[in-house]
């Protein structure tokens, strides 16, 4: 075979990135328009950053997120890409779903998203009104000092509950944190809080609907006083205090008081969380459809 034959292969064998896909969310621009910005992104990335997008509509989800300031969106999505192949996303996903791991670094990898999940601090259950994965956060239930293997299992969780939000065609999950007993000694640390919000606001732009803060305590104003700052106003936008009429409304109209927890006002006794159980079933199965 001579080398153009060679080259022609090579070139058919090149996956075709349009950088958008079909999906319910709804649109921020034109279609035309998202369109071509979405192709103005993709020829900016390299091969190697294409093949490792996670999906095929990250590059219109950085476009929507930045207004369609394509040169913004570029910059944002080559970081987003570099900063899952860093923290090895993929490689943890790997170990999580493996149920019966062979190597030592998979082994170690499930033993510490195990311990990390066993208070039932964090986990993917049910899904909201408009079929979003509810991910929900009890810090009360800490229980780690390691600030590396809690933002490992931080990511797992949002991994898992986008999977399970982008089989009914969706892309954007929503977070319930309940504050419910919740004191300051009961805080993360700082390095922890701030990693978690750049984490939510860089790596993962575009994929939080709304998130609801429910039973804060009085308390809980300091702890916030300290956290605005890193929020951008988009994610702030996204905060829902549910102390208020206004907040309340809004979770009984986003909620099937019958499918959520207690602290989203839900009125059913669902069954305990269960870690054992949790990690036996696959990426996008929340935990009520086990």
């Amino acid at each position: 075979m001579d080398s153009a034959s060679s080259s022609e292969d090579d070139s058919n064998n090149i996956v075709q990135h349009k950088g958008w896909s079909e999906n319910n969310e709804p649109r921020m621009f034109e279609k035309t328009v998202e369109e071509k910005g979405c192709k103005e992104i993709v020829e900016a990335l390299t091969e190697e950053e294409l093949e490792a997008m996670p999906d095929e509509n990250m590059p219109m989800r950085h476009f929507r997120a930045d207004k369609g300031n394509v040169t913004k969106a570029i910059k944002r999505i080559k970081y987003a890409i570099q900063w899952r192949q860093d923290f090895g996303v993929e490689r943890i996903l790997r170990a999580a779903c493996n149920g019966n791991p062979t190597n030592d670094e998979e082994k170690e990898i499930r033993s510490i998203l195990m311990e990390e999940s066993s208070t039932g601090k964090l986990y993917v259950r049910n899904h909201d009104n408009d079929n979003r994965a509810i991910l929900y956060l009890y810090p009360v239930r800490e229980n780690s000092n390691h600030p590396e293997h809690n933002i490992m299992n931080l990511v797992y969780q949002i991994e898992r509950s986008i999977a399970c939000t982008e089989k009914n065609g969706l892309e954007k999950i929503v977070i319930v944190a309940d504050f419910k007993n919740w004191k300051l000694k009961d805080a993360s640390p700082m390095e922890v809080t701030k990693k978690t919000i750049h984490i939510l606001q860089e790596c993962y732009v575009e994929r939080v609907a709304k998130f609801f803060i429910t039973n804060a305590p009085i308390i809980f104003r300091t702890f916030w006083s300290l956290v605005q700052p890193f929020l951008d106003p988009v994610t702030k936008e996204k905060v829902v205090f549910c102390t208020s009429n206004k907040g309340i409304l809004k979770l009984r109209t986003s909620f099937d008081e019958k499918k959520v927890e207690k602290c989203a006002l839900g009125v059913s006794d669902l069954k305990a969380f269960d870690v054992t159980d949790y990690y036996a079933t696959p990426l996008d199965t929340t935990f009520d459809e086990m």
